[in-house]
C-alpha cells in the first residue's frame, strides 16, 4: 500500500511540472508572437541594435594613457630613514594613477631597497572630489611589519601620494574598515591629509 502511494505522489509531482512546462512554452510563444507582429508592422523590439557593417567587432574607445615619473621611497636597511628613486608609471585617469602609485610602492627599489608595502593586496584605489585619496588594502600575515616598519611604510607611502597635488588626503582602509592601526603598533590617521 505504502508504494502504491509514493507511486501516486510521484505521477501527480511530475503532472504537476509537466503542466508547468508546458504553460512557459505557451508564454514564450505569445511573447515570441507579439515581438514578430511589431516588427512586421514597422516596429522594432527593445533589444534591436543596429548592424555591424565590418565583421570586427567595435571597441570603445580607451582613455590615452600616461606616463610620469614619480618619486618612490624605500628605507634603508637599518629600517632609520626613507631614501627616494624615481620610477615610471602608467595610467588613464586619477584613480587608475593612485592604483599605479600603490603599484609602484609594492616594487623593490633598482638597488635592491625592500618594499614596505611588498605582499600587501590592493583591493581597490579610488580618488573622490578635492583629492582624496581612498586605498582599501588586505595585510596577509606574512606582510604584516614590526613597530618600525610600519612607521616607515606609513611615512613611505604618504611621501609617495602627496608628492601629487592632485591628492590631498590619503585616507588607509583595511578590508574596507577604518581601523585604528595599520599592523598594531602605529596609530592610522582617518585621513591623512597634506
Amino acid at each position: 500500500m505504502k508504494h502504491s502511494s509514493i507511486k501516486r505522489l510521484l505521477l501527480l509531482g511530475l503532472l504537476v511540472v509537466i503542466v508547468a512546462m508546458l504553460a512557459a512554452c505557451g508564454t514564450n510563444k505569445e511573447e515570441n508572437t507579439n515581438k514578430n507582429a511589431e516588427v512586421s508592422a514597422g516596429g522594432s523590439t527593445p533589444t534591436e541594435q543596429p548592424p555591424v557593417t565590418d565583421n570586427e567587432p567595435v571597441e570603445p574607445e580607451k582613455p590615452e594613457a600616461k606616463t610620469e615619473k614619480i618619486k618612490v621611497y624605500y628605507p634603508d636597511n637599518e629600517l632609520i630613514e626613507l631614501g627616494e628613486q624615481t620610477v615610471e608609471i602608467q595610467y588613464e585617469d586619477d584613480s587608475k594613477r593612485a592604483e599605479a602609485v600603490f603599484l609602484a610602492l609594492q616594487k623593490d627599489g633598482a638597488g635592491g631597497e625592500v618594499s614596505l608595502w611588498k605582499g600587501i593586496e590592493l583591493l581597490s584605489a579610488k580618488v573622490e572630489d578635492g583629492g582624496a585619496v581612498i586605498l582599501d588594502i588586505h595585510i596577509p600575515d606574512e606582510a604584516r611589519l614590526g613597530a618600525p616598519g610600519e612607521v616607515l611604510a606609513i611615512e613611505a607611502i604618504q611621501k609617495t601620494f602627496f608628492q601629487f597635488d592632485a591628492f590631498n588626503s590619503l585616507d588607509i582602509l583595511v578590508d574596507g574598515k577604518q581601523i585604528e592601526s595599520l599592523m598594531g603598533h602605529d596609530i592610522l590617521e582617518h585621513p591623512y591629509k597634506k
